[in-house]
């Protein structure tokens, strides 16, 4: 394999250069050494016991410092995300502590803590209040309308932070992650310099300048400057990684849903909502069952999709009642905006309707597979939405809503924009899954839909 010099690698030759050439002009090794003798004085460390212990013990005390520092900010930023108190309430906290010296914070903490533990505290102290405000404005940045598809598909927080803030806010996450490795690792040897532990990296080069060692001095430097090299390359590593991450859907065995209700209902009375001041449903009363398909055949604009968010609990009414025959109804939507999860592949995407995500028993795998090929996605299962086609998203929407046995589905432009042959094809899909779990289907339209001779439904017109 051919050797490609880079620009990073062109930087540090130049570097290189003008050390030596730096050195040179001095003449005084013991105040400022050549390259060559600094590589030397690394190599004779390089062999030296004593060398590993220091090393090690910096690099854990740094790690230790982080991992505290990781699980708190992780923690109170889902806390701040979910309750805007709590925001408020943390936010003076993060602010001191990301603008109080780093050196303050070591000449207090010298009263306070033991050698060994000032180095971690200070790590804690440094990275923190970077992770915290890099978590809190990735998971901030997500998108709500993929929040409220989880919602629906009765995910809880948990599993909103797991499926969906977390690897939206993956970016930022580890944007911060780099950031406060950088800061962290220089307060760890600053403290170990400082509060002089038995080992450690800044206890060696504290060492080292009170012997007037030059070369061992820049030495440390050097290995210092190394390993921040190095943890810097981990993250990026770990960035492009995550990026290629896949949730698998498992074979293990989990609970199928089983509804058991044959009759289904819902009563709309009097119900009213309006935007702005502007209404859109106006004393709206609706009786629906799962003796019919319900078209909601109406123009655009005209008020279904919000009263399919409203059935599907994405918005609150402002007036009137909504009942349904279950008190815990299990709704399924297919959304006319498709909010696929980006991260996910199309496989996933289906599954992720399932209550037991990403753990899937045997009769789902079979029928989320069904559902692929009578969607006509074959061929398209493990890619990421970003791959697909608009009609390929829209049927991956409609086959993750048909994968839910459910009370309720809804389902909103579902075939808009599809060839009339794939069409009939998806109406028996949809006349099959009605026939299997009887539930209350709530269709908006704004188009003719054919194909639907051979099923029972009714149109209804707001």
């Amino acid at each position: 394999m051919k050797f490609k010099p880079t620009p990073a690698f062109y930087s540090i030759l130049l570097l290189l250069i003008l050390w030596q050439a730096l050195a040179m002009l001095i003449g005084y090794p013991d105040l400022f050494p050549s390259v060559t003798g600094l590589l030397k004085t690394i190599v004779t460390m390089l062999a030296d016991p004593a060398f590993y212990v220091s090393l090690v013990i910096t690099i854990l005390r740094g790690l230790t410092g982080f991992a505290l520092a990781l699980v708190l900010a992780g923690v109170l930023a889902a806390i701040a995300l979910h309750h805007p108190f709590w925001k408020s309430f943390f936010h003076p906290w993060v602010v001191v502590m990301r603008s109080v010296p780093v050196i303050s914070i070591v000449l207090i903490a010298l009263l306070w803590l033991s050698p060994p533990g000032l180095p971690v505290f200070i790590a804690f102290f440094t990275m923190f209040p970077i992770l915290y405000q890099n978590m809190l404005s990735g998971l901030e940045h997500t998108d709500g309308k993929l929040v409220e598809m989880a919602k629906v598909f009765n995910k809880n927080s948990l599993q909103r932070l797991r499926y969906i803030y977390f690897p939206s806010a993956r970016t930022l996450m580890l944007a911060g992650v780099a950031t406060a490795m950088g800061f962290g690792w220089r307060a760890v040897i600053i403290g170990e310099v400082l509060a002089g532990p038995v080992h450690g990296i800044g206890t060696s080069m504290k060492k080292a300048q009170a012997f007037i060692d030059m070369k061992t001095l820049l030495a440390w430097t050097v290995i210092a400057i190394v390993v921040s090299f190095i943890f810097d390359f981990l993250v990026k590593l770990l960035a492009q990684r995550s990026r290629k991450l896949r949730l698998s859907v498992t074979k293990k065995l989990a609970k199928t849903v089983i509804l058991n209700i044959d009759r289904k209902e819902i009563s709309v009375n009097s119900l009213n909502k309006s935007f702005n001041d502007v209404p859109v449903l106006q004393n709206l009363n609706l009786s629906l069952s799962n003796d019919h398909i319900h078209l909601l055949k109406t123009a655009s604009g005209s008020g279904k999709t919000t009263l399919m968010n409203i059935i599907a609990g994405i918005l609150q009414k402002d007036s009137g009642t909504l009942v349904f025959s279950q008190s815990e109804p299990v709704i399924s939507y297919a959304f006319q905006d498709k909010r696929l999860i980006p991260w996910l592949t199309v496989e996933q995407n289906i599954a992720f309707a399932l209550p037991h995500f990403p753990q899937v028993n045997q009769e789902e795998k079979n029928r989320i597979g069904e559902l692929i090929h009578a969607m006509e996605l074959d061929n398209q299962q493990d890619k990421l939405p970003d791959a697909l086609s608009g009609g390929e998203q829209q049927r991956t929407t409609l086959a993750r809503a048909l994968a839910l046995p459910c009370h309720v589905l809804l389902l909103d432009e579902p075939l808009t924009g599809l060839g009339q042959d794939l069409k009939i094809k998806i109406i028996g899909e949809i006349d099959r899954f009605t026939r299997d779990n009887k539930p209350v289907i709530v269709w908006a339209t704004h188009e003719e839909v054919e194909g639907l001779n051979a099923m029972k439904y009714q149109q209804t017109k707001q």
